[in-house]
């Protein structure tokens, strides 16, 4: 609306200038004294106009933009600080973004100022809500940005159920939703104290942020913060091998134990986030320090883990060969006696002779589908029980 405001007064501008020249050239005829106040007040205008008027509706200049985003910001945030506000343009911690957050509260000359920036359209989140009273209107703008992904990793060290500490690193990747002021207030005027209830519609907004009643944080940071809690929950309460041992036999590979301890902290804060305002959309967690006590107990596990591996596949393999050594005995002594019942049967009077000369000839048969020999001994009292010269 002023932007349009502005150009309409420049036309018109130029509307008077062009009847008033014709009038005077052709029909009017005013005397030369009168045209020339006309034109001095022309001038006039038009000065007021492009130094006065113009800058102070919309800055087009980025430096004059900044000086209106600079001194109003120095006015208001002396104001909001109490409640927490952050000035996208001033020095901020090392753990802040470089750009945003930032809860503005601002007339309409400074909304515009900061509406033709492309630098803060390109973080603002929910964007200007405009609140209107008469000719006053009152801009609330929130500059947090929609997506923060924490530039540095959050460290952080706790202890386990066995008292061993380790350290850990926290990346935490955040969304907040858009808040919703009233849209419109009653007696409102930005160049005093904001009203109770504009105060409240901040307060409101950054009520995300309150850990305690003595103490804030931006919304940013409420992640990483119940984060950190969670993990030194989890983490007291489980023993190092429950944390980082290795998967048992005949069950399958589980997760990544830091990944799956990451799952485990993102399903239990997304719920009270989200109650927030928050989202919660990434959440990984980085194992930095392990005590030297800690490896070498590992490295013990470990080791007997292998060491039982390894004395079951022995003994699996000496099982094996005494379970076929058994199986070639049994089908010997099968054999055997096969031979004795095939010779006994149905014959009362064979000599012994008969019957040892009949049991090496099936012994000789048998040793031969093995690959061997009988021995020299049983070889020559074969060839004796035959009738030969041994």
């Amino acid at each position: 609306m002023l932007r349009r405001g502005r150009i309409g007064a420049w036309l018109g501008l130029l509307l008077v200038g062009l009847l008033s020249g014709i009038g005077w050239l052709r029909w009017a005829k005013i005397p030369g004294f009168l045209f020339a106040l006309w034109l001095l007040a022309m001038i006039l205008y038009g000065v007021f106009l492009f130094f006065f008027l113009l800058p102070a509706l919309a800055p087009a200049a980025p430096h004059e933009a900044g000086l209106v985003r600079r001194a109003f910001a120095a006015w208001i945030f002396g104001r909001l600080r109490s409640l927490g506000v952050v000035d996208a343009g001033q020095a901020r911690a090392s753990m802040e973004p470089r750009q945003g957050p930032g809860l503005w509260l601002m007339d309409a000359r400074s909304a515009l100022a900061v509406e033709g920036g492309v630098g803060f359209l390109h973080i603002a989140g929910p964007g200007l809500t405009w609140v209107r009273e008469g000719e006053q209107i009152t801009a609330f703008i929130d500059l947090r940005p929609q997506r923060y992904p924490r530039s540095d990793p959050d460290p952080v060290t706790v202890r386990t159920q066995d008292g061993l500490s380790l350290g850990f690193q926290i990346r935490t990747v955040t969304a907040f939703a858009a808040q919703r002021p009233p849209p419109v207030e009653r007696g409102l005027s930005p160049y005093f104290y904001p009203a109770p209830r504009v105060a409240r519609s901040i307060a409101q907004a950054l009520r995300a942020a309150r850990v305690d009643e003595d103490r804030m944080l931006h919304w940013f940071e409420l992640a990483a913060h119940r984060a950190r809690e969670e993990l030194a929950l989890q983490i007291g309460n489980r023993l190092f091998d429950e944390l980082f041992g290795l998967a048992r036999e005949g069950t399958e590979r589980p997760d990544p134990p830091l990944a799956r301890l990451a799952q485990e902290i993102q399903r239990t804060l997304v719920p009270e986030l989200r109650r927030a305002g928050i989202r919660l959309d990434r959440l990984r967690l980085a194992l930095t320090e392990v005590p030297e006590e800690a490896r070498r107990q590992r490295v013990e596990v470990w080791r007997s883990q292998w060491a039982a591996r390894l004395a079951r596949w022995i003994g699996l393999a000496e099982s094996e060969l005494l379970l076929e050594y058994a199986r070639a005995r049994h089908a010997a002594q099968m054999e055997t006696l096969q031979a004795l019942r095939e010779v006994l049967s149905g014959r009362d009077a064979l000599s012994p002779n008969l019957i040892l000369l009949h049991f090496l000839e099936t012994l000789d048969t048998a040793v031969r589908k093995s690959g061997l020999l009988l021995p020299e001994e049983l070889n020559h009292l074969r060839t004796y029980l035959q009738g030969g010269s041994p």
